[in-house]
């Protein structure tokens, strides 16, 4: 949301109460994100931002009309991920962002690209293999050597000691 709320006040430099809005959302998540990069995402050092949250929404989203029609749609998106937002707040070992997740599916973003379409018949099976590579990356084990192995199941298979994700030893 952060790249979206920025994406758009470049599209609309002159939208003041757009611009006041995001300035509100700055104001809101630079502290925090200052005691995330201090103090990592412990939620006994995030919790005390528990009532800054709670006052941006009573001051910035609930009941607050704004004429912006982009300022209207990001009021909307506020309100709708509000029990989402800021959970990692409240919970220990939540991520701020969603960076993992976007990693995730960059591959399939990457395929789509490379093959210019990605029906139902492909996606299937990429996604299996996507799957078991991802899996081995995460296990430190060689793809190559579970694929060579003829083993079924990634979590019986040993590998060799020392591999590191994608290294070919």
């Amino acid at each position: 949301m952060i790249r979206d709320l920025n994406e758009n006040l470049r599209k609309s430099p002159f939208d003041t109460e757009f611009e006041n809005f995001v300035s509100a959302v700055g104001a809101l998540i630079t502290p925090i994100l200052q005691s995330v990069e201090k103090y990592g995402s412990k939620t006994r050092h995030l919790r005390k931002f528990r009532s800054s949250v709670d006052s941006f929404y009573e001051n910035f989203i609930d009941n607050k009309v704004y004429i912006s029609e982009v300022t209207q749609t990001f009021q909307k998106r506020f309100l709708k991920y509000r029990k989402k937002l800021f959970v990692f707040i409240d919970m220990e070992g939540i991520p701020w962002n969603n960076n993992a997740a976007e990693r995730a599916l960059r591959h399939l973003a990457v395929q789509r690209k490379i093959s210019g379409s990605f029906g139902k018949e492909s996606v299937t099976d990429y996604l299996r293999l996507l799957g078991v590579m991802q899996t081995c990356r995460f296990q430190n084990k060689s793809l190559l050597r579970f694929l060579l192995s003829g083993e079924k199941d990634i979590d019986r298979f040993k590998g060799s000691k020392g591999i590191l994700g994608w290294s070919m030893h």
